[in-house]
This record gives structure tokens, sequence and C-alpha cells, in this order.
């Protein structure tokens, strides 16, 4: 299960949900799924911004039972994703993988992934320490098989 949204508060007396969104591609779903795999079919109504939306959820239809959601999560199971193209990723596939600094024999793992707004960084742990990079094809070249960052954005974004 991939988390997919957060729901930050009711909107209206009907029934919809505030909520923060932790996929860009919302539209591609029409169900998700809370913590216990419950089904939970929506309609997305409106995007208010790139990461927050409107939504309504069938069964919620009174502005108690949609505030009763309020920081709750919801998900989408592996299957539901959309096929990816080649050299593209999803977040939650790198998080755990190792990772090599090109031309050096230097292992990080990344173990994490943020997005403050300004695009996806990597959370790189090395040392007992840990970066993050922008995931960016100048820091991340393709290769085959393996995750490889540049040496110039380890030894830059690591101190």
């Amino acid at each position: 299960m991939i988390e997919v949204l957060r729901v930050v508060g009711a909107f209206g007396i009907g029934g919809c949900l505030r909520v923060a969104l932790l996929s860009d591609n919302l539209t591609s779903y029409r169900k998700i799924y809370d913590k216990n795999s419950l089904e939970f079919p929506f309609r997305l109504l409106r995007f208010m911004g790139k990461s927050k939306a409107i939504i309504s959820m069938d069964g919620i239809t009174d502005r108690t039972a949609a505030e009763s959601l309020k920081n709750e999560y919801f998900y989408v199971q592996r299957c539901d994703l959309p096929s990816i193209a080649e050299n593209e990723f999803y977040i939650c596939d790198l998080v755990g993988k190792d990772v090599i600094v090109e031309d050096s024999d230097i292992k990080c793992k990344i173990v994490g992934a943020q997005n403050f707004g300004a695009g996806d960084l990597l959370e790189i742990s090395h040392d007992g320490g840990s970066f993050f990079v922008p995931f960016a094809q100048e820091n991340f070249p393709n290769s085959k098989g393996e995750i490889l960052i540049t040496r110039k954005a380890f030894e830059g974004f690591k101190n």
C-alpha cells in the first residue's frame, strides 16, 4: 500500500474533504484504502493548488463524518499504480536502495524522500549521517541496474 493523500479537514457541510496530496496523479485512481485496507471509492471535486484538493468519499455524507477523518492517510494498492517508462521511478521503490558514487567504491543508501515544493529530494545515508540531494538527471545519471550519484553531487551535498 502506498500513501496518496492525507485528510486535512472538512470542506462545507455535505461531507467533502480537504486533502493534502502525496501523489501527482490522483486522477488515475478510482478507489483508495484506509490503514485497515477498507476500500473507499472517491471523486475528485477540484484541485486547490498543486498539493491540495477537495474530494468526496462514498459513505461520508456530513461534516461530522468528514471531520472524524482529519489526519487519516489513504492509500492505493501497488498493483493500481500506472505503468511507468524506462528510467522513471516511483519514489517509494527507491527508498532502501543502495547508491554507488560514480567512479568510486563508496556505497550509500536511500533512506527517505521529501518534497518541500521545489522538487523531489532523496535522503542519502552515509557514514552514520544523512543528507538530501535533488533527484535530478544531473545528480543521478542513467545507469543499467544500479543507482549512481555523481561524485560532484555526493561531495557537494554531503557537506
